[in-house]
């Protein structure tokens, strides 16, 4: 049986895909026989693919730099429709958070080779969020907040929870970080209290500004 060679391109991404781990690891002191040994591959067949550490190196940091947001791929493999509210906010933290503390490693460990986002990479980190808002909205008779609101504070939040170099942060689960956007961080008897004296607040604002 006669095995088909793979294309350049190809072969660039199975190489790309078996170095990440060792340049995760190593970051940018990596060396070219860290990186062959890791792809299984001389270091003459490396340069050949890639010709230069450097090369390989940002073409890493591209290829996962331009990879599907993990949520949104995820809100398409189930039946959102059929989820609870609860494991719907759980679901999308704990997928954000894998998502983000991937990019956190790859920032980190590739940052000289990292391009700053341009207008059109900016442009489909806001429309990453739509399938986000859109899973929100069946139960926004349950949000205090618009769905879009919504959904980027739960992505500020995972993008906060996602950083673990910080020794500052406590580190929680997707659960925990779920259920402090669910209900807050004060207790229920209190958060009515906060509700009631916010409401009677706005009250006699409305009135003053009526009598002015």
């Amino acid at each position: 049986m006669v095995i088909p060679r793979l294309s350049r391109s190809d072969r660039q991404d199975q190489i790309l895909d078996d170095v990440l781990e060792v340049v995760l690891e190593l970051g940018i002191s990596v060396t070219s026989r860290d990186l062959a040994a890791a792809a299984g591959v001389s270091e003459g067949t490396l340069f050949k693919v890639f010709e230069t550490k450097e090369n390989l190196l940002r073409s890493l940091a591209s290829k996962h730099s331009g990879m599907p947001d993990s949520v949104g791929v995820w809100l398409q493999s189930i039946d959102v429709a059929g989820m609870s509210f609860e494991d719907l906010v759980i679901g999308i933290i704990e997928n954000a958070m894998e998502q983000y503390r991937r990019s956190f490693r790859i920032f980190y460990a590739l940052g000289p080779y990292i391009d700053s986002p341009g207008k059109d990479a900016l442009e489909q980190f806001e429309r990453e969020l739509e399938p986000w808002t859109d899973a929100l909205l069946q139960h926004s008779h349950r949000l205090r907040a618009s769905p879009e609101s919504a959904a980027s504070i739960l992505r500020m939040h995972a993008v906060a929870a996602a950083d673990t170099t910080n020794m500052w942060t406590q580190q929680l689960t997707p659960a925990e970080h779920a259920d402090i956007f669910l209900h807050g961080l004060m207790r229920p008897h209190d958060a009515a209290a906060l509700d009631s004296t916010a409401r009677d607040s706005a009250a006699h604002d409305s009135t003053q500004g009526t009598q002015e």
